[in-house]
Parts: structure tokens; sequence; C-alpha cells
């Protein structure tokens, strides 16, 4: 069973899944996933992954805002009552948390926190693997 077919409850559940996702292949630019789920944490669909090598540097609040209004859409049609998953990725082997990946983390919990939805806790990956990002990261 993959761990994208289990509730994604818990953190150990969810980080497996990231992982998951993951494959351990590394990535060749900057990206989101994200995963919608159901009022039980299962996953409600495919894995959404949306490339940003455009916006690599700097996250446009227009553009996420954008992103949680088709994702509150989402839910509404397909996942009443559920939330999202998300994980920001970039190449590289180091997994701390560059400027550009804090901005990109913290403009992506801003908006998740002023959402109409549930969010489970942002994850960040790098070559070396996925992460969660740690709540004082978020503060800045």
């Amino acid at each position: 069973m993959s761990p994208l077919d289990c509730s994604l409850s818990s953190t150990a559940a969810l980080t497996a899944a990231w992982r998951f996702v993951d494959g351990g292949f590394g990535y060749s630019a900057p990206q989101l996933f994200v995963l919608v789920l159901d009022r039980r944490a299962r996953v409600a669909g495919p894995v959404i992954q949306l490339y940003d090598e455009h916006q690599a540097a700097a996250p446009e609040d227009e553009l996420l805002g954008l992103l949680v209004e088709r994702l509150a859409e989402t839910l509404k049609e397909q996942a009443p009552g559920g939330g999202v998953a998300l994980m920001k990725a970039r190449p590289g082997h180091s997994s701390v948390l560059t400027a550009a990946d804090l901005r990109w983390c913290r403009a992506l919990h801003r908006h998740l926190q002023a959402a109409p939805f549930s969010s489970r806790p942002l994850f960040f990956a790098s070559d070396a693997g996925p992460r969660i990002v740690a709540p004082d990261e978020l503060i800045g």
C-alpha cells in the first residue's frame, strides 16, 4: 500500500507520504507540491506539482492568493471539509533554508493561515529529502 493511500492525520504519515512523493531523485527546478485531503485526511486526487522557475526567488502574493482560492474551490467541489498539505522543494543537497526558501515558506504559511480550510504542517524538500518546516523558521 502506498503512503498516499493512508490517512495523513499524523506527522509520521505525512512525512512518509512526502518521502514517497519526493522519490529520492532530486529536483531539476524549484517546485511546489500540493495534496488535497478529504475530511478523513486521505488524499482526494492526484498530487499537484507546480514548477516555479520564474518565481524561485520570491513568491508573488497575488499568485499565492490565487492558489489558495483555487484550492478552496477544489476542496468545496471534491473534498468538502477537507484540507491540504504542501511541500516546497528545490534543487541542492542542503536542507538548510536559504533566504529565498524562507520567503517562500513564510508566504505560504501566511496564506494558509488565512485560508478558509485547514492545512497540515508545511514541508520543505531538497535533494537531501523532505523535512517539516519548524515553526520558528516561519516567523520572521
